[in-house]
Order: structure tokens, then sequence, then C-alpha cells
């Protein structure tokens, strides 16, 4: 079984909103047009001070998170490079901000670790499949006591990246089974697509991951607490 991490293991709404506000503030500060700040929240899906949960923030890879915002500098009249370059700075000074406590402001949801024994005391085989990238999947684990109940990690720093399809069978041969014996838990369109073109036997949506509820279905349904995870 695959996990998508933020909105599905854990809460990350908290931090994702300092880290978008971040990134802008800094954005700004290093072109010095202090008018981009409501354009560059809005690319990272960020509105009256809440983050939409289907947001480039929220889904999105860091990767195409460094694209929006050197297309929002673009826009405004600057060249593509020095767009890239600021886009880049600004993002790594927002991770260094925000960096030493990232794990512990992204708790894990309700109930997570007692569905996690379940499953592995079944013998189900568990693995994470996150845009985040592998030492801070790494370091979200260990902080919360998570770690031992998954075989492999896969972040965005590990190619095929999430929400490419190649990216599932690739998980799937680490954990020797096929797509269809093996399903996905996730909180985007993104995810219950990718499981779909993967060929997976079964997906379901989490939508207790974010302040503002979801209104998702996998292949099997959706999940409002873990509570109502259903006997495979």
């Amino acid at each position: 079984m695959l996990f998508d991490k933020d909105g599905t293991l854990c809460r990350s709404d908290g931090y994702l909103c300092a880290l978008a506000q971040a990134r802008a503030q800094f954005c700004v500060e290093l072109c010095g047009e202090h008018s981009l700040m409501d354009p560059l929240l809005r690319a990272y899906g960020m509105a009256n001070g809440s983050l939409d949960p289907t947001g480039a923030t929220a889904v999105a890879s860091r990767h195409d998170n460094l694209i929006s915002t050197a297309t929002v500098l673009a826009a405004a009249g600057h060249s593509w490079a020095e767009a890239r370059r600021w886009a880049g700075e600004a993002m790594a000074q927002a991770d260094q901000l925000l960096a030493a406590d990232k794990a512990a402001r992204t708790p894990p949801t309700a109930g997570l670790e007692q569905l996690l024994e379940r499953l592995a005391k079944q013998g189900i085989k568990l693995a994470v499949l996150s845009s985040d990238t592998g030492p801070s999947l790494e370091a979200f684990l260990q902080t919360h006591g998570l770690r031992q109940w998954f075989s492999v990690v896969h972040g965005s720093d590990r190619e095929p990246r999430k929400p490419d399809p190649a990216a599932v069978l690739e998980l799937c041969a680490a954990l020797q089974v096929s797509p269809q014996r093996c399903g996905l838990i996730g909180d985007a369109d993104d995810d219950l697509t990718m499981a779909q073109a993967a060929g997976m036997g079964w997906s379901l949506a989490y939508t207790a991951g974010w302040q503002r509820p979801l209104n998702l279905q996998g292949s099997h349904g959706s999940l409002a607490s873990w509570a109502e995870m259903p006997e495979l």
C-alpha cells in the first residue's frame, strides 16, 4: 500500500502556509517589487491567509513551485535566467528559515499510528510516495516514530517523480508486488489519477488532512478518518 504524505500522513497546512508566505516574502525582497507579493501568493494557492488544498504549495513538487515562482517574475518583465535565480534563492532561504522545526510542525493525522500498526500486523507492505524530498520525509517519519512501518520512501528528489505513474511502478517493484495487488491513499486528484494510470488495484481519497475538507473520490471511495479504513 502506498501513502501520500502531506494532507494524508500528516497535517501540514500550517507549515505550508508559513512556507508559501516566506517564499513570497524572500522573492519580493530579492527582486525589489513588493507589488508581486499577491501574485506570488495566488500562484502558491494562498488566498485570505488560507491555503487551498488543491493549490501548488499543497500538491505540486518543489520543482514545479520553483517554475511557477519564476513565471510570476518573468511575467513582470524580468529575464527568465534572473527569474529562475531569484526563485531558487527565495525557496532556499524559506527552507532554511523553516527547516529546523518542519517535522514538529507537521503532526501525523489522527489515528494514523494505530492504522499502520494494524496493517503491518496483517503483513501488508507499506511505502510513502510524496512530492516532498526524501530527507524531509525521513525526518518526518523518524520524528514521529513512524519509520518502522514503511519499507520504502520515495520523494521528489528521486526519478521518476510523482505524479508520474512510473514512480508507482518503481515502488511496486521495490515492494515486490504487482500494481494490481497494491493500493494508494492520497489527498489530491493527481494521486488518484496516477494510481489509475499505473493500473493499481484500488485507490482511496483521504479527505480529513486539511482545514478545508476535500471533496474527492478514489476508485474505492474516500476516508474522512482512519477509523473508516476497511479491512483488506
